[in-house]
């Protein structure tokens, strides 16, 4: 969401009409004639996008350090994908434009795609087959579809809860991990962002049942999805599906890398890193620690070192 963008712009002056309309004290008839232009500029800015001469490069829309962003901007730059990349700030394009991320832009097909696994079965059926091979580790196999399922539901949504609870608890790094320090982030979120920081909050423990007593359950069951990948990995097998890399080990990696917070996270897209482990609130530094010491924790910092491809 850019105000260089007209949709945008316009996306984010129909949020604040009903603001402007209460405060001016305008009647119904001059609120019914604003609309009315309101709607007829809403249908001038598409039309104008249609006729534009389209893009050729995608444009992954993102927050900085979503944990599902991560997974498909991993598999982007593992298949030297060239992206431009869209970042927000925490939940405004939720709040804006009823729109969440990660979501991917095709302006040549004019067409965008959200949700991580579909956003992978359409780069398998776009780059899957290219000679270089680059994506083959895309192929959608019963094996890594199932396990892919299963992590996104089980390790990607419990963790993102349970981790929410413990940066709620400093300020100042929710502001960091929102994107606040990130330069591609657009100027005016990131001057908003510290006065809108109680609102966005208090919408993400609404929007994502966030509280005390359901991050407790979820690092539970967080704990229980590592337990799984530590037997799995037991017979020293060197990825999830056996001896080949695949979509597996990168929605392990990425979903788990909330729990362990490797360095390389991002691959070289933000400005900022994790916090350091050390520098944590005790409870969560503990934690952290705990399951860096696991077997799957620390297959997750190996494939951060080792397989974390750069952005082409």
């Amino acid at each position: 969401m850019r105000l260089t963008d007209p949709r945008s712009v316009h996306a984010l002056l129909l949020y604040l009409l009903p603001v402007v309309v209460a405060w001016a004290g305008w009647g119904v008839g001059t609120a019914a004639v604003i609309a009315l232009l309101a709607a007829l500029a809403g249908v001038a800015i598409r039309l104008r996008a249609t006729l534009k001469p389209p893009s050729t490069t995608p444009r992954l829309h993102t927050i900085s350090y979503s944990h599902y962003v991560e997974k498909v901007r991993w598999c982007l730059d593992r298949a030297g994908i060239v992206y431009e990349e869209v970042p927000n700030i925490g939940i405004l394009g939720v709040l804006l434009l009823g729109r969440t991320v990660p979501v991917l832009e095709l302006p040549a097909a004019r067409t965008s795609v959200g949700n991580s696994a579909e956003i992978l079965r359409l780069l398998w059926g776009l780059h899957g087959r290219d000679p270089s091979g680059r994506a083959a580790f895309l192929e959608p196999t019963d094996e890594a579809l199932a396990l892919e399922r299963h992590l996104d539901r089980a390790l990607g949504e419990q963790v993102r809860r349970w981790a929410y609870e413990r940066l709620f608890e400093d300020p100042a790094l929710t502001l960091q991990l929102w994107g606040a320090r990130e330069p591609t982030v657009p100027r005016w979120q990131r001057a908003l962002l510290p006065v809108l920081r109680p609102l966005l909050r208090a919408a993400v423990r609404r929007m994502l049942r966030v509280t005390p007593a359901s991050a407790y359950k979820a690092l539970a069951r967080t704990r229980e999805v590592f337990d799984e990948m530590d037997a799995r990995l037991e017979d020293g097998r060197r990825y999830l599906l056996g001896d080949q890399f695949s979509l597996a080990d990168i929605t392990f990696a990425s979903l788990g890398a909330l729990a362990v917070l490797p360095e390389n996270y991002g691959g070289g897209h933000l400005a900022t890193r994790f916090p350091a482990v050390e520098s944590l609130p005790r409870p969560w530094r503990d934690e952290v620690e705990s399951f860096r010491r696991r077997p799957s924790g620390r297959f997750i910092m190996r494939l951060y070192r080792e397989e974390r491809t750069p952005r082409p």
